[in-house]
């Protein structure tokens, strides 16, 4: 079986989810294809993939650009296949927060008109080293407010990777 993992990420957490799950497909002995959206479309094509997962992150309520003009560009063949959306936020990794990471995931597909067969909300990561001064503060009065973190001045990882695991092995199939 062949799978398209395409993503878009801004600090990097999403690309380690992508790189993470192309390594699960490949040790459940399939072959498992990166593509970065941000990147040039060049010699894709994913009607030749019998699997299509799509993971983007949230930045300001939305996923990237370059995932939504990804799924817009593809929108026929996507729906021809089995698909999985993999959405990446902090909303998820908070309590009461999952409400909100929902919503993220519903614009996303309202906006590039397309339905998954299935989706996952994942919890991001706080990396301190890939903001500036207004995405710090963004962070700290914002999407950070009123949760308690041990040291809020590290970086924090919140994925749930047997959580994520779990998720891809069932979509796969072992």
């Amino acid at each position: 079986m062949r799978v398209l993992i395409a993503y878009g990420s801004t600090e990097g957490q999403t690309r380690k989810i992508a790189e993470t799950i192309a390594g699960q497909v490949r040790a459940l002995g399939h072959e498992a294809k990166l593509f970065d959206t941000s990147g040039l479309q060049g010699d894709l094509h994913p009607e030749s993939f019998d699997k299509i997962i799509v993971a983007g992150s949230v930045h300001e309520e939305r996923h990237q650009e370059s995932v939504e003009i990804f799924v817009v560009a593809n929108r026929k063949r996507l729906q021809a296949k089995p698909t999985m959306f993999i959405s990446v936020s902090l909303a998820a990794a908070f309590e009461g927060g999952q409400a909100d990471a929902q919503g993220y995931a519903e614009a996303f597909f309202d906006n590039v008109g397309w339905h998954p067969a299935q989706s996952l909300l994942v919890s991001g990561a706080v990396r301190h080293d890939a903001y500036g001064y207004y995405k710090e503060h963004i962070l700290e009065h914002v999407v950070l407010e009123n949760r308690d973190l041990d040291d809020p001045e590290s970086d924090h990882e919140f994925t749930d990777w047997n959580a994520l695991a779990k998720a891809i092995n069932e979509f796969v199939g072992t």
